[in-house]
Formats: C-alpha cells, sequence, structure tokens
C-alpha cells in the first residue's frame, strides 16, 4: 500500500488503491487510517492520499543500518578489487533476497556488472548460500522453509539438492560458489556482525577463464576479506 501511495505523483484514492494491491476497500480504509495516524500517509482536503513525514525517518533507519556495513566495507572491497582485477559486490540480506549495497569494478574490458541496488533471490545468488551456511542449524532449516514456501507461490522452482549441497559445502570451507550456467564464477563470504550472525555477504565476480585458474587464492583472499570487515563492524559496536 506504501508503495501505491508513493507511486502516485499527484495523490491516490482509496479505491484505486484498492484496485492496485487487490484488497477490499473497506480493508484499505481500515490500514489507511492506521498508516495516518502514525504518520506514515497523510490525507489531503480533496481525500486523497499521499506518503507521510514518517517514511523519512523509516528511510533514514534503513539507510543508517546499510551506511554501516556500506562503510567498514567498502575500502577493503576496494583492496580485494585491486588485488585481482575482478569486480566486487557486498550485498545485505532482505527477507528472501540480497540486495546490493557496494560494487566495485576493475579497469577491464570484460567485468561482472550489477548495479547497487540490485535485489535478486536469496536462493540463486553466491551471497545467498554464503549466509545461510554461516547460521545455526535452526535459523537455516527456518530460512530454508520460507524459501521454499516463496518458489512455490512464485512458480520458480529451484533445485534444493543443489542449494542444500552447496550450503553444506560452504560452511565446511567458509566460502559459497553458485554455477548460472553463464561462464562467470562468483565465489561469496558472510560477512557477521557483533554477535555473529550474518549481517551480509562479500562476493566476488568475473569471467569463469579468468577467475577458476586462480579459484583457491581468490577463494582464500575472499574469506580473509569478510573477516576483516566482520572484525570492523565488531569494532564499531
Amino acid at each position: 500500500m506504501l508503495e501505491a501511495v508513493a507511486a502516485a505523483d499527484d495523490g491516490i484514492g482509496v479505491s484505486e488503491i484498492a484496485a492496485t494491491v487487490g484488497f477490499d476497500k473497506g480493508t484499505v480504509s481500515r490500514l489507511l487510517g492506521t498508516l495516518r495516524s502514525r504518520g506514515y500517509v497523510h490525507q489531503r482536503t480533496d481525500r486523497r492520499f499521499e506518503i507521510g513525514s514518517r517514511v523519512d525517518w523509516l528511510a533514514g533507519r534503513y539507510r543508517g543500518r546499510i551506511e554501516v556495513v556500506r562503510a567498514a566495507a567498502e575500502g577493503h572491497a576496494r583492496d580485494l578489487c585491486a588485488r585481482t582485477r575482478e569486480t566486487v559486490h557486498v550485498a545485505v540480506r532482505e527477507g528472501l533476497d540480497v540486495v546490493y549495497v557496494a560494487q566495485e569494478q576493475p579497469d577491464r574490458a570484460v567485468r561482472v556488472d550489477s548495479a547497487v541496488g540490485t535485489r535478486l533471490p536469496l536462493r540463486r545468488t553466491a551471497m545467498g548460500r554464503a549466509m545461510l551456511a554461516a547460521l545455526g542449524p535452526r535459523e537455516r532449516e527456518a530460512l530454508l522453509a520460507a524459501l521454499r514456501q516463496d518458489a512455490v507461490v512464485a512458480g520458480d522452482g529451484f533445485d534444493e539438492a543443489e542449494l542444500l549441497s552447496d550450503v553444506a559445502a560452504a560452511a565446511r570451507r567458509g566460502w559459497a560458489a553458485v554455477d548460472r550456467h553463464d561462464d562467470v564464477t562468483r565465489l561469496a563470504a558472510a560477512i557477521t556482525g557483533p554477535l555473529g550472525d550474518p549481517v551480509a555477504a562479500l562476493a566476488l565476480s568475473g569471467p569463469a577463464y579468468r577467475v577458476e585458474p586462480e579459484l583457491a587464492a581468490y577463494a582464500a583472499a575472499v574469506v580473509a576479506t569478510a573477516e576483516a570487515i566482520s572484525a570492523d563492524l565488531a569494532r564499531q559496536s
């Protein structure tokens, strides 16, 4: 609903919101009343709704959380990119997705490019596998159950056996990989917070013909870089 309100350039009415989100008008009216009382939406004199000032506070809280990770990671990511001459990404988990919050790219004609802000299903990525591997058994199983349900709802089947094998391998060796059948090798390691939980992940990506011959060295560098970022985050707590 908030997205529907935010996307409207000149405000939006209850009927339009109901049609956009697929709820009945009564439900939309009740939810809008709650959002209005909290300051997340504002109702104009013409009865149309606009986004409220409280959303700016919410966005600031989100940016603050992301900036802590980005500030700790950027220098390390830049150094890893310079040493390997391959693209380095940092992503955080949002629900069942990973979202890129930082990227460092080498000055090479052939390189991997995924813009900051890109959102991908966690189950499809090396960074998602790295974060899954860093969870405790109970938390990991709960997240896997949610991923299964999400895949069913989305009609997006995935190879669960392959995912579990990749996660088990990542838990043993400290880094994850994923085969997306696109001739790109991706190596990822979890970045942990002060409590030891995975709050983000770091990935190195490059053409398979360049990365595969250096796999062991690059994987070790990814793990060491993720550990250095984790240590910086722990010091900031």
